[in-house]
C-alpha cells in the first residue's frame, strides 16, 4: 500500500490513432505482433499473416507496408506453418511452426540460415516442445549467442508436481548444444492447490528474467535461473480464483469457465517512462445462451475478451496505477510501446469502428494522479 502523499498513474487515452492498410488476403487482428526497432532508429511494426505464412513489416514513419517474408509450405526449404516469430535483428529472426520440436532461424530475405531441433531431452515425464508468441506467451529470448526458451508442458500438474519440472532451456546457437537449467517452475495454483493454466511469458530485463504466468498473482523474477524470488502483483478487478475446468466437459463450458474466471495475459516493459505494464482479465458473468453459440463465435469471445485492465508497475515492480478500460474497445492482444507511449489495438470486432480492412491502434500516455491510495 503506498502512502497518501505519494504520486500514482494512469493511462490517459489521447487523439493520437496510427492505421495500417491490410492486405486482402490478411485478417486485421493477430497475437503475434512484434514492435521493432534498429539501432538506425528506423522502426517496424511487425504482423503475422498465419493464412498466408508470411510476416509483414510495417514502416513506422510512414504507416506503409516495407516489406514481406513468405516461407513457403512445400518444396526443399519447407518450414511448415509459421505460429510465431520473434525478431532480434533482420540477420536473426526466430520462427516457431507446426513442429513444435524445431526452431528455425532465417533472416530477413527469408533464407534459413540455421534450425534447432530439440535433442532427446526429457522435461520429467515429458518430451520438450516450443511454445512462442511475442505478443501474449513470449518465451524465446536470445542473448549473446544463447536461445532461452521458456519451456511449457502438456499437462497441468498441481503446484506440489509442477516443481518437478524445469522452466527453462538454454540453446548454444552455433552447435545446438541444449541444457535444461535448474530453474523450476514455482507452485502456482488455486487457492485449494488445485492445478490451473500454466502458461506464461518470458521476459529478460536488467539480466533478470521474468516469468508472467497467466493463472498468478505474482511474479517471478531470477537472475541466476536456479532459483525464484517472487513478487505479487494482484490485480484489483481480480475477484475469483483462478479455475481451470474440466477440459472433457465440452467446448461450451471449458469456454464459458475461461470467460468467467480471470487471467493475466501481455506484460510489456516501457523502458522509455521505466514502468512496466501487465494487462489483466478479470472475468466476467456468461448468461446460459452461451451454449448456443456455435464454434467460430465461441472462439471470437474467448480471442476477444470483452473488458481488462490494465496494470502499472514501477521499476521494482511494484503496483503504481490500474486502469479499466471500456467495454468491447480494445484488443488485449495488441499492444506495443514506443518512445510516444502505449499503443493498444481498437481492432475489436464489437466495436463500432471496427473496420477489417485496417490495423488501427490509439496511442495512451502515462499520467500522474496526486493522491491516490493504491
Amino acid at each position: 500500500m503506498r502512502n497518501q502523499d505519494k504520486s500514482s498513474f494512469t493511462l490517459l487515452p489521447t487523439d493520437s490513432k496510427i492505421v495500417f492498410t491490410v492486405p486482402k488476403d490478411c485478417k486485421n487482428t493477430t497475437s503475434c505482433l512484434q514492435y521493432y526497432a534498429e539501432p538506425d532508429g528506423n522502426a517496424f511494426l511487425c504482423y503475422l499473416n498465419r493464412d498466408k505464412n508470411k510476416i509483414l513489416f510495417y514502416n513506422m514513419n510512414t504507416l506503409e507496408l516495407s516489406f514481406e517474408i513468405e516461407m513457403p509450405q512445400k518444396g526443399p526449404n519447407v518450414v511448415g506453418r509459421i505460429s510465431s516469430f520473434v525478431i532480434h535483428n533482420f540477420d536473426t529472426i526466430m520462427l516457431t511452426t507446426g513442429q513444435m520440436n524445431v526452431l528455425y532461424l532465417i533472416d530477413s530475405s527469408g533464407v534459413i540460415k540455421n534450425k534447432y531441433p530439440a535433442d532427446n531431452i526429457m522435461n520429467g515425464a515429458y518430451n520438450i516442445y516450443y511454445c512462442n508468441s511475442p505478443s501474449t506467451h513470449r518465451n524465446l529470448i536470445i542473448k549473446n549467442g544463447t536461445i532461452y526458451v521458456g519451456m511449457h508442458l502438456l499437462t497441468f500438474p498441481d503446484p506440489e508436481e509442477i516443481q518437478l519440472f524445469k522452466i527453462c532451456l538454454r540453446i548454444n546457437m552455433k552447435n545446438n548444444e541444449q541444457q535444461l537449467l535448474p530453474l523450476a517452475y514455482p507452485p502456482i495454483g488455486s487457492i485449494d492447490k488445485k492445478p490451473v493454466y500454466n502458461y506464461f511469458s518470458t521476459h529478460l530485463i536488467d539480466n533478470k528474467f521474468i516469468y508472467n504466468f497467466i493463472s498468478s498473482h505474482d511474479l517471478y523474477i531470477s537472475k541466476n535461473l536456479e532459483n525464484f524470488r517472487k513478487v505479487p502483483v494482484k490485480s484489483k478487478f481480480m475477484k475469483k480464483d483462478f479455475l481451470l475446468p474440466d477440459l472433457r466437459s465440452g467446448y461450451h463450458s471449458v469456454i464459458k469457465s475461461n470467460l468467467e474466471h480471470g487471467t493475466y495475459g501481455m506484460f510489456l516493459n516501457d523502458s522509455y517512462r521505466n514502468v512496466f505494464y501487465r494487462f489483466a482479465y478479470p472475468g466476467v458473468k456468461m448468461n446460459s445462451s452461451i451454449m448456443s453459440l456455435n464454434i467460430p463465435e465461441l472462439i471470437n469471445l474467448n480471442e476477444f475478451r470483452s473488458v481488462f485492465s490494465i496494470m502499472i508497475l514501477d521499476s521494482n515492480l511494484e503496483i503504481i496505477g490500474e486502469q479499466l478500460l471500456p467495454e468491447n474497445t480494445y484488443n488485449k492482444n495488441m499492444a506495443f510501446v514506443n518512445e510516444n507511449g502505449l499503443y493498444i489495438s481498437t481492432n475489436h470486432p464489437q466495436n463500432p469502428e471496427f473496420n477489417p480492412d485496417s490495423l488501427k491502434f490509439e496511442l495512451f500516455k502515462l499520467g500522474r494522479i496526486k493522491n491516490k491510495d493504491y
